[in-house]
């Protein structure tokens, strides 16, 4: 059977990122996350969101991989925090798996985005490849630690 992921066409993703009074679709919530590491692939709006669903979409939905999705309103919130606003999709490592194995998988899926051209690499994170930024968002004792 299929999952909902599976089914949603680009046209609906971009119609619910459009009508969204939130600033991210989360994808895939339930899995287990706790080491902290993450991918954030920025953008500048919502057809860089539905670009980014159409490419990754089936490899994180097959493999159970949280992720976000930005929407029009995290986008439209540029005046307010421009670094947070630019972040199109944030891609969640699930536990047992390599950070660097994951980038290189999102990496190869997405390697033509230019969505992420002219944005400065985010706080805290490192550079991977093309759009793909990574981080740790725990510290040794596994508390949250901000971008900023």
């Amino acid at each position: 059977m299929k999952s909902l992921n599976e089914i949603m066409s680009s046209e609906i993703i971009n119609r619910r990122l459009s009508n969204a009074n939130k600033y991210d679709m989360p994808f895939h919530s339930n899995a287990k996350t706790d080491n902290g590491w993450k991918i954030s692939i920025q953008g500048k709006s919502i057809s860089d969101s539905v670009f980014l669903y159409e490419r990754l979409n089936q490899y994180l939905d097959n493999n159970e991989i949280p992720f976000k999705l930005a929407t029009k309103k995290r986008y439209d919130a540029r005046n307010i925090n421009k670094e947070q606003s630019q972040k199109a999709m944030t891609i969640y490592c699930v536990d047992g798996t390599h950070i660097m194995n994951l980038c290189e998988d999102v990496y190869s899926l997405i390697m033509d985005y230019k969505g992420w051209h002219d944005i400065k690499t985010p706080t805290r994170y490192k550079h991977y490849a093309g759009g793909v930024f990574y981080r740790n968002d725990r510290n040794e004792t596994g508390e949250y630690i901000p971008a900023k």
